[in-house]
């Protein structure tokens, strides 16, 4: 009994510390560490890698700190599939607000569709404007010519579907965007799987809300879709149509929802 109550004091405790790091650490990497990299890279195309490969960097470490400190556990299944083979859409499910963050830190050359709100967030819009990270708001043709360039670029494209954080319990339920600019790209799609054991900083949930026993992250990296063998059989807007349900049963079958 006392051993569960340290417990839950030593999270809160390490959560009220981690939880401004990630968003004061965001300002620091904008506010100092881009400039910087301005500084000693003129070239854009190669400034905006070395901003993306730093975001790896740091997610990466903030995720391992995380983990050494006791405040979260991390399972990480299948990560030799993200080292093989050409860049690709990695698509995943988004029931924590950790999410991006275990997933940009596996990803080491990755570019990212995010909410447009985003870009005018105070704590994280420098960040993702200086990284060049796609709008989801934008027309559709610059968002597949975004996309092309990402991917040409040798980069991967990561995607939640989902549009926003899932709401515990629900379907799985996934927007077509995705399918759209595979099938007309005619690349890869990778699935990665993302659950949370007990539920952890959900949609609407405070951040202080922490649970009870210690969340276990669980990131399960599944084989890629060819969606060219979709579009051999299929017009592509049925195509996409039908990748979008793949997805939504392959997920609802790893986390348990109808």
């Amino acid at each position: 009994m006392l051993g569960s109550f340290l417990d839950r004091a030593w999270r809160l405790a390490g959560t009220a510390v981690a939880f401004p790091l990630l968003f004061g650490g965001a300002s620091v990497v904008a506010g100092v560490a881009f400039p910087i990299l301005q500084a000693v890279t003129p070239e854009t195309r190669l400034r905006r890698e070395r901003n993306q490969n730093l975001v790896h960097l740091l997610f990466r470490l903030y995720s391992g700190l995380l983990w050494a400190l006791r405040l979260i556990d991390i399972e990480i299944e299948g990560r030799e599939r993200l080292n093989n083979g050409p860049a690709r859409i990695i698509v995943a499910n988004h029931p924590s607000l950790l999410d991006v963050v275990l997933l940009m830190g596996l990803v080491r050359r990755a570019q990212c569709v995010v909410k447009h709100e985003l870009w005018q967030s105070p704590y994280l819009g420098a960040v993702v404007r200086g990284a060049g990270y796609i709008r989801n708001d934008l027309d559709s043709a610059a968002l597949l010519d975004a996309c092309r360039a990402a991917l040409d670029s040798g980069n991967h494209l990561i995607i939640f579907p989902e549009g926003t954080r899932s709401v515990p319990g629900e379907p799985i339920r996934f927007r077509r965007g995705f399918a759209n600019i595979a099938t007309t790209l005619g690349t890869e799609i990778q699935p990665v799987t993302i659950s949370c054991s007990p539920a952890t900083l959900t949609k609407g949930e405070k951040w202080w809300a922490i649970p009870n026993r210690r969340p276990r992250f669980r990131v399960e990296i599944g084989e890629r879709l060819n969606t060219r063998l979709w579009l051999s059989c299929e017009q592509r807007p049925r195509a996409a149509r039908k990748i979008v349900r793949h997805f939504e049963e392959y997920y609802a079958g790893r986390l348990g929802r109808g």
